[in-house]
């Protein structure tokens, strides 16, 4: 996976240092500055925003140690992702700078794979980071616009009716809460002060039972009714909940509707009763009720549409706060599931430049499931590779110098093989073994086998002129293919801690014999390999061969490379 364009700043006093990791970033299509030491960068990071540091810690004037002190203590740039530059006899000073805060660390001489994949995983890092604080801006910047109205229609209320100001200030406090139990004590609260009650409670419509649940109540008796259960059409409460209609009562005991049971039990004596419908989205979700009126014998009236209005704000506040939440969740839920899938996309980009790309696509398929043992048979084609005279070569040369060409030459003759559809099983040393499974019945998977060995010659002929001017002790390497078709076990192989996806038998073994008697330079493949090609290439007979634990001789044929690098002709 690669990461979206970003700014990075490269600091490095080497300049053969800062020019490779610039060249790596440009090529994957981001801008790259440079400072070639900690003075330079720090001028630069304030002048610019960075998306990422590239930092070396051995600099002259101000060393990668004292650059990480520095961001760190600016607030600015306290969280913007570092990668630290070092060699591989740095380890003690990669680990100080990681405990200084920086975000990961890569190694010289580069791997590009490798910082590729940090230089993206700290880029997801910091827009993750970055998305995180703009939405958090965002909903603050709505917080604010949502307390500007409120507060503009308090104004507005209090100019035009005092009696609604303590309603309008009820409304600002339960809009402020989003969580549905704090915002039912909240509105138990306000209700008993809005209406100046000596008692309060709220009642919800248990969508299970049907009845009616005390959920919170305030005053004397509150603690008695907490967990108490109302059936429709029971009491008061129930009578409201049951027809959706306010209910204002003057004196309780006249009423034939009021269940005195509930003073008997607390203590309790109700005189006056005003109860209203919670109503969301046009369905009844409980009832509130305030009793007693503190400076009146009962409530009237104007008390009843003041305590309707308060419902109605109650129920928006309780249907934004339900809302709410579940958007939280499906927020997080939704979260959690781009951050899973980030982390696999990371994780199969490390795993691709250690197993071969099949594999990993087969892990990915299979993530939900523990990976087993065993194989199946299958019909394949299997190619073997070897680099003539390697271990001679490798003794001329320093053991960088055969990193290095390992490394290139790997890399070519991959893209080769995964050009032609097939699949990198390993690397043996200098040597290559590739797997060409069937796409489909169709698939003549011999044929694609053998065009790749045909190019694969034909680019170890392109690297060679490449060598000659910078690396003369390379202008002589050949190489030795060979190819068989056959059936194979296809599966994991291994013990149950460890194991490779791979092919084995006796037709694996055979390709590789076939390669070790192969002559350099040239493609020899076996009888059967040559029967599924014969008619689309152009190769010679030759002397049957002898072969370890083989009782016949094993005929071969050689597809010599052309000097046209395009498609074979038919004999």
């Amino acid at each position: 996976m690669s990461a979206a364009p970003a700014r990075v700043l490269v600091v490095d006093d080497a300049k053969s240092g800062r020019d490779m990791l610039t060249r790596r970033l440009e090529q994957d299509g981001h801008q790259a500055d440079v400072a070639e030491d900690g003075e330079q960068a720090l001028a630069m990071l304030g002048a610019v925003d960075y998306d990422l540091v590239l930092l070396d810690i051995l600099m002259p004037v101000l060393d990668g140690f004292g650059v990480l002190e520095r961001m760190k203590d600016d607030e600015r740039l306290r969280h913007l992702p570092i990668i630290v530059i070092s060699a591989l006899e740095e380890t003690i000073s990669v680990v100080r700078c990681l405990q200084m805060g920086a975000d990961d660390y890569v190694t010289k001489p580069f791997d590009a794979v490798i910082l590729r994949a940090r230089v993206t995983a700290c880029l997801e890092k910091k827009r993750l980071r970055d998305l995180e604080q703009a939405q958090t801006r965002q909903l603050q910047h709505l917080n604010e616009i949502l307390g500007q109205r409120v507060t503009e229609t308090t104004e507005d209320l209090r100019r035009r009716i005092r009696e609604l100001t303590a309603l309008t200030e009820a409304s600002m406090a339960i809009n402020s809460v989003m969580n549905t139990d704090r915002l039912l004590e909240e509105i138990l609260e306000l209700s008993r002060e809005v209406m100046t009650a000596e008692a309060s409670s709220l009642l919800v419509l248990e969508s299970e039972t049907g009845k009616l649940q005390f959920v919170v109540a305030r005053g004397t008796a509150g603690p008695a009714l907490k967990s108490t259960t109302v059936d429709l059409g029971q009491g008061i409460a129930g009578w409201v909940a049951q027809t959706g209609e306010p209910l204002l009562i003057a004196d309780a005991y006249q009423d034939a509707r009021f269940d005195p049971s509930y003073d008997q039990r607390t203590g309790f004596r109700t005189r006056s009763i005003l109860t209203v419908p919670i109503v969301i989205k046009g369905e009844i979700a409980g009832v509130v009720q305030v009793i007693n009126k503190v400076s009146a014998q009962a409530f009237d009236e104007r008390d009843l549409r003041l305590f309707q209005s308060f419902a109605s704000m109650a129920s928006i506040a309780l249907e934004n706060a339900r809302l709410f939440e579940r958007t939280q969740r499906m927020a997080d839920d939704l979260r959690e599931a781009l951050e899973a899938e980030r982390r696999l996309a990371i994780e199969k980009e490390k795993m691709g430049a250690y197993v071969s790309k099949y594999a990993v696509d087969e892990i990915v398929r299979n993530r939900e499931q523990k990976l087993a043992l065993g194989g199946k048979l299958v019909r394949a084609t299997i190619l073997f590779s070897d680099v003539e005279g390697f271990t001679r070569l490798a003794e001329r040369m320093a053991p960088q110098a055969v990193v290095s060409f390992l490394n290139e030459y790997m890399t070519a003759m991959t893209r080769v093989v995964e050009d032609g559809g097939g699949i990198v099983d390993k690397f043996i040393g200098d040597g290559i073994m590739a797997v060409f499974l069937p796409g489909d019945v169709e698939d003549n998977h011999a044929l694609r086998a053998v065009r790749a060995g045909v190019r694969m010659q034909q680019r170890l002929g392109e690297l060679r002129a490449s060598w000659s001017a910078s690396r003369p002790e390379l202008m002589g390497v050949q190489a030795r293919i060979g190819i068989n078709t056959g059936e194979v076990v296809s599966g994991n192989i291994g013990s149950q801690t460890r194991m490779d996806y791979t092919v084995v038998g006796d037709n694996v073994n055979l390709a590789a014999r076939i390669e070790v008697n192969a002559r350099v330079g040239e493609v020899h493949v076996s009888e059967s390999t040559y029967q599924a090609v014969e008619d689309h290439v152009a190769a010679t007979r030759l002397e049957p061969i002898i072969v370890k634990n083989r009782v016949q001789p094993v005929q071969i044929y050689s597809v010599i490379a052309p000097d046209d690098p395009g498609p074979l002709t038919s004999t």
